[in-house]
């Protein structure tokens, strides 16, 4: 039986992670950045998150989520979700607990808003099936590329 944990996300684990990015998520990074090294931005979000979590299958790094604020003083909040390989493979478990961290999310701050990949078919499903409104697609990130705004605020 695979054991999963969820703990909060450390520094070790962006490093762990940056160099096992899925091809998707190390593609959405250079099209919204540039081309670059995708470890940066990684660790980049991490240092800047309120606060993350890290999804590991028998100790492995399965991925991390977690939501950081969009100015110092405002109140909202952009939440991220980067995976590596093994997202496919311990999915349901991942995307469960990502989801189970919403409402701390909204606790945190009360509006939640970020972009998408609008050629990222996973990354829309799987914010459509987090509750998050997807809105239509509109050039943005390096080079004009379409991403699409997703937002949730709370009740």
């Amino acid at each position: 039986m695979t054991a999963y944990t969820i703990l909060p996300a450390t520094e070790a684990d962006a490093l762990e992670l940056a160099p096992l990015l899925r091809a998707p998520d190390r593609a959405e990074i250079e099209r919204l950045l540039g081309p670059g090294d995708p470890a940066a931005a990684l660790l980049d979000t991490f240092r800047g998150a309120r606060e993350a979590w890290t999804g590991r299958a028998d100790g492995q790094i399965v991925g991390m989520f977690g939501v950081n604020p969009a100015t110092l003083i405002g109140r909202i909040g952009v939440p991220w979700m980067l995976g590596s390989d093994l997202v496919p493979v311990h999915g349901p478990f991942f995307l469960r607990e990502s989801k189970r961290a919403v409402p701390r999310m909204l606790a945190l701050f009360p509006s939640l808003w970020n972009v998408v990949d609008a050629t990222y078919a996973q990354a829309l499903r799987w914010i459509a099936w987090m509750g998050f409104t997807i809105h239509p697609p509109q050039p943005l990130g390096h080079a004009g590329a379409p991403f699409c705004p997703f937002s949730l605020e709370a009740a």
